[in-house]
């Protein structure tokens, strides 16, 4: 009787072990999990920063190409009031 609780015992603990391996292994795969989805929301947050830039980058770019048509614009607009301006000074002489 002694016996078979000695050998239930030792079973026992051997059963513990064995679950306390491989807990360690799953908390060592946790760990692992871990950094890799600290890598990924790094990743995922300079990926935002840059986009945020790329569109900035983009608009500054368009507001240039805007300013310059409309200064264009306004130099035709302006040069074609003068020569109107100067044929109805003709037509009036």
């Amino acid at each position: 009787m002694e016996s078979q609780m000695m050998d239930l015992l030792i079973k026992m603990s051997e059963r513990l072990e064995r679950m306390d391996t491989r807990l360690e292994g799953v908390e060592s795969q946790l760990k692992g999990i871990d950094t890799r989805l600290i890598r990924v929301e790094d990743t995922v947050n300079r990926i935002e920063a840059s986009q945020a830039e790329d569109v900035i980058s983009m608009l500054k770019l368009q507001k240039k190409k805007t300013d310059f048509e409309v200064e264009y614009l306004n130099n035709r607009i302006t040069e074609m009031d003068k020569r109107l301006f100067n044929i109805e000074k003709s037509i009036e002489n």
